[in-house]
């Protein structure tokens, strides 16, 4: 038989050991530095006999049944072994891997005796971060606090709603621009958290409450508005300028030049403040839920743009350290999630969707047959 190591391994330090496991299983195996020796020696495969004939003495014996354990732990695989990782962990990788299975089955304490007694705990702790940033020295834009009618039926803003990537070039009112912040990002009433505090209701779902998304404005043409890059306080429904030299070109350098990033009225970068996550939920599956909450909101900002007549766009495809930087927030803290830019919609240039309908025959009887295990054909993302 022969044999080599696995080309995806996760590695992590304990206190007094080295310890190695496959990406995506829970059980961990001790490494001692002779086993490390021979890890490090397996990037081929290689016969078992010329493994165990590379140590001397009772030490050959070892080295064999090492390589069985090994095998048996999946940490080395036998050339007749069936080992292939799945084409999805291919393209995503170990750490990708790993993290879907750290995130996977927590325990949670629902109507458990132990959830008041942990939700005590956890309260005892120390007081929840705060639930809204501000920058109370920054020039401010005090924003129209009663937003526009949205009295659109809600199937026909269903229907209607799809990712623009062409805009009108035409000024949007700070009305508009209000009503889509109040709705997107603004509490709208709040609420009695019990041993976690107050908590906001927004119109956006969010994991236990805990609203940890900020929101970043970049503005353009918005009358009533300079132009330039500010923070929204949702509290006070108010636009704190951060640097009034932000503009188009600088957007576009950070969304990879994708025109509907930058070309509409205003673009909306979204942050999440992790601790106010990580203080309730302290499992890694709460790692999860910034995800999921960041995807909520740009569904609403979406649903609200169209009811008003806008035209969203929405995308992760930008720097996350430049944008990071451009709003001088620590990323180990508070980091970037999400693009969200408006306009007027431009008239129909015939490169979108402009209604049902159904790809050709040919085409979907290719598609209906393309294996899922096709190799990609390149490492970049596409936006």
């Amino acid at each position: 038989m022969r044999v080599r190591r696995r080309d995806q391994l996760v590695c992590r330090w304990d206190s007094d050991a080295l310890m190695v496991a496959l990406p995506g299983q829970r059980r961990w195996l001790r490494v001692t530095p002779d086993l490390l020796n021979l890890l490090q020696r397996l990037d081929d495969f290689t016969d078992v006999d010329e493994i165990a004939a590379q140590f001397p003495g009772e030490a050959a014996d070892a080295a064999t049944q090492a390589v069985h354990k090994l095998r048996d732990a999946g940490i080395l695989v036998a050339d007749t072994d069936d080992a292939g990782t799945p084409p999805v962990w291919q393209h995503w990788g170990p750490i990708a891997s790993r993290m879907h299975t750290e995130a996977r089955d927590a325990n949670y304490l629902v109507d458990s005796p132990q959830r008041d007694a942990t939700a005590t705990q956890i309260a005892a702790d120390g007081a929840p971060p705060a639930p809204f940033k501000r920058y109370p020295d920054a020039p401010a834009v005090h924003l129209p606090r009663r937003t526009l009618p949205l009295r659109t039926p809600v199937e026909e803003v269903f229907a209607a709603r799809r990712t623009h990537r062409a805009f009108a070039g035409t000024p949007v009112g700070i009305d508009a621009l209000a009503t889509v912040l109040s709705c997107t990002f603004a509490p709208q009433r709040f609420l009695d958290g019990g041993a976690f505090g107050p908590q906001q209701g927004r119109i956006s779902a969010s994991a236990g409450g805990r609203h940890e998304v900020e929101c970043y404005v970049a503005v353009y043409d918005v009358t009533g508005v300079p132009a330039g890059l500010y923070h929204y306080a949702p509290e006070v429904h108010r636009l704190e300028l951060l640097d009034a030299t932000v503009d188009r070109e600088r957007i576009a350098a950070l969304a990879y030049e994708q025109e509907p990033s930058y070309q509409g009225a205003f673009t909306c970068l979204t942050t999440t403040v992790a601790a106010r996550l990580s203080w309730k939920y302290r499992h890694p599956r709460a790692y999860r839920l910034w995800m999921f909450d960041a995807g909520h909101y740009g569904q609403t900002f979406a649903l609200t743009c169209t009811a008003l007549g806008l035209a969203p766009f929405q995308t992760v495809a930008f720097h996350d350290s430049g944008v990071e930087a451009m709003l001088g927030v620590d990323p180990d803290h508070e980091f970037a999630t999400y693009l969200l830019s408006a306009g007027n919609p431009a008239p129909d240039d015939g490169t979108g969707p402009t209604g049902p309908g159904y790809p050709p025959p040919a085409r979907l009887a290719a598609s209906a047959h393309r294996s899922p295990a096709d190799p990609p054909t390149g490492r970049e993302q596409l936006g």
